[in-house]
């Protein structure tokens, strides 16, 4: 009886080992759980507060860099030279962040916002080596803008996945909260003191770190929130079903409703389909395709110019627009300011054509004509010399030929400054001139032909399309190293079209991006007479250019 009391007694105290030495495993298996969540947490709140220091940073290097573009003025540089001191650091804090789940994300930040600060970098550079004017042609607006763009895209991106991972981490902690308390009233229907002794105790740390969490999770969501409500663009995320999941301040104000109330609605309750067709059809495009596209529209009920990306993952899409109207209206000044620039450009080239034709009719008149009587002075000499001493009669020959050959110079660059006979017979005869002069210089053969003998143009067109194709016979000749050139001119009712085709050694992609002063010259030149220019080459394949002029 004793022995069984005693196995009893030694039953119920292994029995109560046990469970004492389960809830300590199972109490310590929670804390580690609790205390994963928690890191997790701490991360998120890192990499988050990193990214919206890159972005703060981005946003001054991108500031100051534009400022002093504008003004060129070094104060308008502060917000750069701090983002320059402070951006690396930055970077390089979240280089050393660990967590794969995010590398991707935050690798693409990093090489973006370093590619925006070289951009900025670039344009400081250029502006202080140029005025306004020049900077502004020289620096590609559009690339800074993309990199821009890329950042707070891929940190709008990040904060989104921390604030899924609070959630998740959220979720975790509530489970693990649920099978402790259930292991709790299986201690309490064992052991009642025990439960009470220990289940008391963590349950308590559990609540307190239940509490904590939450406060962190709320916290977290107010911090993107609050980022995603700061910028000035619109930012919808919905799911494939278009229900809305999330939608930013900027674009409730638009719709003047409170952010609250349209969350869970369909998107094409608040963005009408038959106004807004543009929109769903990208929508449908990335839906599809589960690749990002764009596109820009203009807004009749607003008068804007908006520019909309829609970014598809697996289960949500992303419509995140821009309004693009100062975008627009720099465009439109820049082409009136190219405008303006070729109006000049044709104005110089008229300047210079005529000066060219007064230089070499002054060459004519006046050098031409004392050559001419110089020569027939020299040859009235030689006759009434004849019986003279043989030196003097040898400079006399010596001095005659020197006229001779000064009367051809003056003839070749009366030519290369403006053939007569581009005036006398036209733009056609000009053409077929300096194909003759061409070959008998150089061991080339050019081939010419043209479906008609006269062409309607203005004397200021024939003579452009004439330095048109001289410039691109020489260009053939010195750089291509052609052995053979073929002209075809074809006229019709409306337009002329002129190929230039050599054999020559081609154009390389180094000298296309150097763009030498020969094809800026022919592009410019067909331009002004309202063509298109356009060039096919392939490197030791020859060269072919095609010029199409308007005949009005």
């Amino acid at each position: 009886m004793v022995f069984k009391k005693a196995t009893s007694y030694f039953t119920g105290i292994l029995l109560l080992l046990i469970i004492i030495v389960t809830v300590i495993i199972v109490s310590i298996k929670q804390t580690d759980d609790l205390r994963t969540i928690n890191n997790e947490i701490t991360l998120s709140f890192e990499i988050t507060e990193l990214a919206d220091r890159v972005l703060t940073l981005s946003i001054d290097n991108e500031t100051g860099a534009r400022g002093f573009l504008l003004t060129g003025n070094d104060r308008f540089l502060a917000p750069f030279e701090n983002a320059k001191l402070n951006l690396s650091v930055a970077l390089d804090s979240l280089k050393s962040i660990k967590d794969i789940r995010q590398r991707h994300i935050i690798d693409s930040i990093i090489f973006y916002a370093e590619k925006r600060f070289s951009f900025s970098e670039k344009m400081i550079n250029i502006r202080r080596n140029n005025n306004l004017e020049k900077s502004i042609k020289l620096y590609n607006a559009d690339d800074g803008r993309i990199f821009m763009e890329k950042v707070r895209y891929f940190i709008n991106i990040l904060t989104y996945q921390q604030n899924e991972l609070l959630n998740e981490a959220k979720s975790k902690s509530n489970d693990s909260f649920q099978r402790l308390t259930l292991i709790q009233y299986l201690i309490v229907g064992t052991s009642l003191v025990l439960v009470i002794v220990l289940g008391y105790k963590f349950r308590s740390d559990s609540i307190k770190t239940k509490n904590e969490l939450e406060k962190k999770v709320k916290e977290q969501t107010m911090q993107i929130r609050s980022i995603l409500d700061s910028i000035s663009d619109s930012f919808i995320a919905f799911d494939k079903n278009l229900i809305i999941t999330y939608i930013n301040k900027t674009s409730s104000t638009f719709f003047q409703r409170d952010p609250e109330t349209l969350i869970n609605k369909n998107l094409k309750k608040i963005l009408p389909k038959e106004k807004n067709q543009f929109v769903y059809e990208l929508i449908e495009s990335g839906i599809e395709s589960n690749k990002k596209v764009q596109g820009e529209v203009f807004d009749a009920d607003t008068g804007n110019w908006l520019y909309h990306y829609i970014y598809p993952s697996e289960n949500l899409v992303t419509l995140y627009t821009r309004n693009i109207n100062d975008e627009k209206k720099r465009e439109k000044e820049m082409e009136v300011i190219n405008e303006d620039l070729r109006r000049l450009s044709s104005h110089l080239q008229q300047i210079r054509e005529e000066e060219r034709k007064t230089i070499a009719r002054d060459l004519h008149d006046d050098l031409g004509q004392q050559l001419t009587g110089l020569q027939m002075d020299v040859h009235w000499m030689q006759k009434k010399l004849q019986q003279a001493d043989p030196q003097l009669l040898n400079k006399i020959n010596e001095m005659n030929e020197m006229v001779d050959h000064t009367i051809r110079s003056i003839r070749r660059i009366l030519s290369d400054l403006r053939p007569a006979i581009l005036d006398d017979l036209g733009m056609l005869a000009a053409m077929e001139w300096l194909n003759q002069e061409t070959t008998k210089r150089y061991p080339i053969d050019i081939h010419f032909q043209v479906n008609t003998q006269e062409i309607p143009l203005s004397p200021d067109a024939a003579s452009g399309l004439f330095r048109i194709y001289q410039e691109a016979i020489n260009n053939a000749i010195k750089h291509a190293n052609a052995k053979n050139i073929t002209t075809i001119i074809e006229v019709t009712d409306t337009q002329l079209t002129m190929s230039i085709t050599d054999d020559g050694k081609g154009i390389g992609n180094t000298q296309k991006q150097e763009k030498g002063y020969g094809l800026l010259g022919i592009k410019e030149r067909t331009y002004i007479l309202g063509g298109t220019f356009s060039i096919q080459t392939e490197e030791g394949k020859g060269t072919s250019l095609i010029i199409h002029i308007p005949l009005h």
